[in-house]
């Protein structure tokens, strides 16, 4: 039987965990924590001997199963490089300024409109300590509009579902995160873990990739901006910093060290498990394009519209989303064989060659090990 010592020696430790939450929140006597931007059981114990829930939570070990969960949850449709969907458009908040929200604030609207109806009753989201990303429990919407915008950094989201539902008695709630944590949540929903029952929506976020946030802290203070003082973060073509009302840009190639393996073999870019899809690629600034996956997330979005919530116009850009989907799934294949190659005893040399591709690409995605 699989247990701790398994997950530790095949995710944890080759880098392969997302730091999504799930053995933690998994691990019926909480004896996995958080430390040091990893999940760590501090010693084994009684409790630990011949079990593998941990193991069985993480949906790293059982990849392969989220494509018979995303068959399951939105059918047999064609698939196609951004996923499954019903519709997709460009929309913003209607008649109101988004204030501290990303781009058109819709994430926030969807939110706000799903407390206010009672459809959740509370969500997991990403708040801060400064621009340091914190998982947090949202219950109202000030503390919504509180974590509202876009930060870097890994955060375990999903361990916060113990508490939403333990301490705080939630039973509706809806996860907003990354690919990972949908991924996750819904594979825990399949496994059928008493805990993920609570979730009833999720929120998915579009991700090229993320960053250690000390690691950007660094990178800002070296281009003399103090962290207190960024107002926004955001990845296009370039990495943008937004401080005291000015725009700073630059390369992508000045982060990669700061980006997890993980990151580097995931093929998921809009996230394609949640119920709706959230980005700003594809939307003029101050707009995010919205793609509608499942029945559940169809009826929320509906619901605000038909309030008048929202404004939508079609998405212009759905070409550029696709490019950009397929790049990041054909990086993330090319990436896992780099890994694999490396693991067999290859140096870099032979594995551009053996891969019909350069050295530097290779050194380029080892660089983030």
């Amino acid at each position: 039987m699989p247990s701790y010592e398994d997950l530790e020696s095949k995710i944890i430790d080759t880098g392969k965990c997302t730091v999504c939450g799930a053995c933690i929140l998994a691990c019926p006597n909480s004896h996995i924590r958080y430390t040091d931007g990893k999940p760590k059981r501090p010693k084994r114990t009684l409790d630990c001997v011949s079990c593998n829930i941990c193991y069985d939570a993480c949906y790293r070990v059982r990849e392969g199963r989220l494509a018979d969960i995303e068959a399951i949850i939105l059918g047999s449709e064609k698939q196609e490089s951004i996923g499954v969907h019903r519709r997709i458009l460009t929309a913003r908040i209607k008649g109101q300024k988004a204030g501290a929200c990303q781009d058109g604030g819709i994430v926030t609207a969807l939110l706000i409109y799903s407390l206010d109806q009672g459809i959740i009753d509370g969500a997991l989201v990403v708040g801060r300590d400064g621009w340091m990303p914190v998982a947090s429990i949202a219950k109202t919407r000030e503390e919504i509009i509180a974590s509202a915008g876009t930060k870097y950094g890994v955060v375990p989201v999903l361990k916060e579902i113990r508490e939403a539902v333990i301490d705080h008695g939630l039973s509706k709630i809806c996860v907003v995160g990354s690919p990972c944590h949908i991924q996750s949540i819904r594979y825990l929903k399949n496994r059928g873990l008493p805990l993920a029952s609570s979730v009833k929506l999720t929120i998915g976020l579009f991700c090229r990739e993320n960053y250690y946030y000390h690691c950007i802290t660094e990178k800002a203070s070296s281009k003399g901006i103090n962290v207190d003082q960024i107002d926004k973060l955001n990845v296009a073509d370039e990495f943008n910093i937004y401080a005291n009302g000015k725009k700073l840009s630059f390369p992508i190639t000045e982060v990669k060290s700061c980006v997890p393996k993980h990151c580097l073999i995931c093929e998921d870019f809009a996230s394609e498990l949640a119920d709706i899809s959230v980005g700003s690629d594809g939307s003029p600034e101050g707009w995010s394009t919205v793609i509608i996956r499942t029945e559940e997330g169809e009826a929320v979005f509906s619901g605000m519209e038909r309030e008048e919530l929202v404004e939508t116009v079609a998405v212009g850009g759905l070409v550029d989303i696709r490019e950009i989907a397929e790049r990041k799934r054909e990086k993330g294949k090319q990436t896992k064989d780099i890994f694999k190659l490396k693991e067999e005893g290859l140096d870099k040399k032979e594995t551009a060659a053996k891969l019909g591709i350069t050295e530097g690409r290779v050194s380029h995605r080892l660089e983030g090990m």
